[in-house]
């Protein structure tokens, strides 16, 4: 992976551009092209090479030579079988450990250099009679009542991907911008040590917050249960040290950065929350082309005389999107309003069995003729005839979609997570005086959701002032020139720093 040739910023990217489409791959994508004048690299992390590495995007020129590390292929073990990791080492190890149970980072550079340095053979990180000890010693027999094979493989699940990451050379670079902590915040920490470039961080969800919801959901992280019911909702102890995991990869890109951007202030709270640095914190709101979207709705749209509508719902269909909650909210809609048609734009084959199970619903409440599974389409095809866009996400940062709608004069109804509210109802004095372009609703509640969308489908008035205020929304506060010229100026400050020590 090592190369001589440097670049002005090496993005840090795990399971988005160019290899996966989305909101954030679209920012990303955006970003590069409006700055011709930087050559961009990155090291994207996917799941496993089973999974085609396609592009999803037209690359820009100055996007070149991207590297891949799949997270969960199996390791080549083919070190000296003979070698092995010393007492000293080990203790050091350890040592790492119990400071990282304390939040004490202070031996982490000591740990890479460790491993960039083979003094942590993965033979015998995974087959050792020491590392088995210091696993046992973790695991504490006489205390734990939980199972040890399950500690032990859920163990390996979580060091396994780490322990291939730290000996990785990077591509040099003047700076490294990671989109996300997790993994690809700990390969910017690697490189920070590693290299003494600035490390910069923008975090669109919470990475910690959102894998959170992924675990505490997830049937594949065993969990003991109690012989009797329980009405409460307890994580199982195995899904709290997958939690504590992230949030101390979290915490150490925190800590490691040279500066964190974020698009809103409730991000900036969560962050805080998790450990970064108030002061390194900047919120810099996200941004759209104005030239691919304002003009879409016909100026002369006849909102008065208007007896079909078309709803749509733009967003890869898994959990996190609550894609349920928007197919029941829609059959509440489908009883008031009975010309109706619903466009599920987005990516289906990210979690198959739930796409399988929504289109399950939609037959189980009789939507066949009414709902569209269209899979990933050009958002703007569809845009001129929609009539309100809608987002049921249980999270979200600051999502693409509501600006595009907007400014293409399309009231939204939006889940009340991240941004949501201020992106429709404004964030600052000037911004709430242009009114709402859209509602917000509860999370997971198709009743207010569908009583939303009938609201504005049903009331011409209303729906042509949402559609001025949102157009003139985007276009005051949420340009993607502003966006780029902001990153330009960070970019270029960075890039023309010494060393950091």
């Amino acid at each position: 992976m090592k190369s001589e040739k440097e670049y002005d910023v090496c993005l840090l990217l795990e399971g988005t551009y160019p290899f996966v489409s989305g909101g954030v791959s679209s920012w990303i994508h955006n970003l590069i092209k409006g700055m011709p004048e930087l050559t961009f690299t990155a090291v994207c992390i996917l799941a496993s090479s089973k999974e085609k590495a396609e592009y999803r995007y037209d690359i820009p020129d100055n996007f070149v030579d991207p590297t891949i590390i799949y997270l969960h292929d199996q390791v080549e073990i083919s070190q000296n079988p003979f070698k092995k990791i010393s007492r000293s080492n080990m203790e050091r190890l350890r040592q790492f450990h119990y400071r990282m149970d304390r939040r004490d980072l202070s031996m982490m550079k000591d740990m890479v250099e460790l491993f960039r340095h083979d003094k942590f053979p993965l033979s015998e990180l995974f087959h050792g009679k020491r590392a088995w000890d210091l696993l046992v010693d973790r695991y504490n027999p006489e205390t734990n009542d939980e199972s040890f094979i399950d500690y032990f493989w859920t163990y390996r699940f979580t060091h396994l991907p780490i322990f291939k990451m730290l000996p990785l050379g990077l591509p040099k670079a003047k700076v490294y911008h990671t989109i996300s902590t997790g993994y690809a915040g700990l390969l910017g920490v690697v490189a920070r040590m590693m290299t003494g470039r600035p490390l910069l961080l923008t975090e669109h969800g919470i990475y910690v917050k959102e894998r959170k919801i992924e675990i505490s959901q997830a049937e594949w992280v065993y969990r003991k249960e109690d012989e009797r019911m329980r009405v409460e909702s307890k994580l199982g102890a195995f899904q709290t040290f997958w939690i504590r995991m992230f949030e101390q990869l979290a915490r150490m890109c925190y800590d490691y950065s040279s500066a964190i951007f974020t698009l809103y202030e409730g991000n900036r709270q969560l962050e805080i929350q998790e450990g970064a640095d108030p002061d390194k914190i900047r919120i810099i709101p996200n941004g759209i082309s104005l030239d691919n979207f304002l003009g879409l709705k016909p100026k002369d749209h006849d909102y008065m005389g208007q007896t079909e509508f078309a709803v749509g719902f733009v967003g890869r269909v898994v959990p996190i999107k609550d894609v349920k909650t928007f197919l029941r909210a829609i059959k509440i809609v489908s009883i008031k309003i009975e010309k109706l048609k619903v466009y599920i734009m987005g990516p289906t084959e990210e979690d198959e069995e739930y796409y399988e199970e929504c289109v399950n619903l939609v037959r189980l409440l009789h939507l066949e003729n009414v709902v569209e599974f269209t899979g990933k389409v050009r958002v703007t095809d569809y845009l001129p005839n929609l009539d309100v866009i809608v987002l049921t996400s249980i999270s979200e940062a600051q999502p693409l979609v509501i600006m595009e709608a907007n400014c293409a004069g399309i009231p939204a109804v939006a889940s009340d997570v991240g941004s949501c509210r201020e992106l429709l109802e404004g964030r600052t004095i000037p911004d709430q005086e242009l009114g709402p372009s859209g509602i917000v609703t509860k999370v997971a509640d198709p009743v207010s959701t569908g009583e939303a969308i009938i609201t504005i489908l049903t009331s011409p008035i209303l729906r042509k002032k949402m559609s001025r205020a949102g157009i003139e929304r985007v276009k005051t506060f949420y340009k993607e020139s502003d966006l780029n010229e902001k990153y330009l100026k960070i970019y270029k400050y960075y890039m023309a720093m010494d060393d950091l020590e």
